[in-house]
């Protein structure tokens, strides 16, 4: 490379470069040599595309060396590279994975400044960060916002308020979102499905799991072995504690 960078005799492609990236940070996990190599590319002549500039964000996040990206991301104006939205999901997903919620909140606001539009990944990334702190209403806020801004809520937005609810013991209203889904435009995946489940499990509500089981087997979705177990236990627990009552009334009698 040094040789070639003193020559000038070959011109190397952005593609090259990303796929040297790569090898850095996949194969052989040396992350800051993958952004010594972004950087360095200049000099051989070829300026990174933001795909190229992702990969290496992506990196970072992937290893959870959050601080770093922010680095890198302020690099992008030296590099020539156009943020895009593609960008700015990353540093979202990064905040949000270090528990920086607030500041995951600022780069939404900051969508426009970079002339970019927020998208239906934007949004589930920060849904779920709240969801999985217990702060399923502010995600709800957030679907309303995708609604007035007509985004496209996909199965995946409902499948992490359906977890979101079940966690705070929220079981009708998630089987009310499960309902409301179809009317507004987007079918259950198998994941929204199985959130559904267990649901129903959670709330001890046996019979409607078992009949909720039945439908997922008539469209082709297995529920996981786990359902089965909680599914089996459950009716056994039910039976167990209907003998021992069933006995005890005969005693009295």
């Amino acid at each position: 490379m040094g040789r070639i960078k003193v020559e000038r005799k070959c011109r190397l492609s952005d593609g090259f470069f990303r796929n040297v990236i790569k090898i850095y940070g996949h194969s052989a996990g040396r992350i800051n040599r993958a952004i010594e190599t972004l950087f360095d590319m200049p000099n051989y002549k070829c300026w990174p595309s933001v795909t190229t500039f992702n990969c290496v964000l992506n990196l970072l996040v992937s290893s959870k060396q959050f601080e770093v990206v922010h680095e890198v991301y302020m690099g992008a104006s030296e590099l020539g590279v156009e943020i895009d939205a593609c960008c700015l999901n990353i540093i979202i997903k990064g905040l949000c994975e270090c528990g920086r919620i607030e500041a995951a909140f600022k780069v939404l606001d900051e969508f426009p400044q970079q002339k970019c539009s927020p998208n239906t990944r934007t949004f589930s990334t920060i849904m779920h960060a709240l969801c999985d702190r217990g702060r399923v209403d502010e995600s709800f806020h957030l679907l309303h916002r995708m609604e007035e801004e007509g985004m496209e809520v996909d199965a995946i937005v409902f499948n992490i308020l359906i977890s979101g609810l079940r966690k705070q013991g929220r079981v009708d209203e998630g089987v009310e979102l499960f309902d409301s889904m179809m009317l507004k435009g987007c079918n259950p995946n198998p994941g929204t499905y199985q959130e559904l489940l267990y649901c129903l499990l959670d709330a001890k509500r046996f019979y409607e799991a078992k009949n909720l089981m039945g439908k997922m087997i008539g469209k082709g979705i297995s529920p996981s072995f786990d359902s089965y177990k909680m599914v089996i236990r459950g009716f056994c627990i039910m039976y167990g504690n209907a003998q021992h009552k069933q006995n005890e009334f005969k005693k009295d009698s």
